[in-house]
């Protein structure tokens, strides 16, 4: 079961991805509106994209 499936919400927080104890993504939330994503793969950061037309590289 994933965050999203369990309608959590993070304020100033951060979750980490580990399949099969590999860190893959780390999600860092600011503010509702502030998200700093670090991943291992840029299909992450395309389908982020994909999703929120807004993002920027930093």
């Amino acid at each position: 079961m994933t965050l999203a499936e369990l309608l959590v919400q993070l304020i100033d927080a951060e979750a980490c991805g580990f399949p099969q104890d590999v860190l893959v993504v780390v999600l860092r939330e600011v503010d509702s509106s502030l998200w700093d994503v670090r991943a291992a793969e840029e299909r992450v950061f395309t389908e982020l994209r994909g999703h929120y037309q807004g993002a920027v590289d930093l």
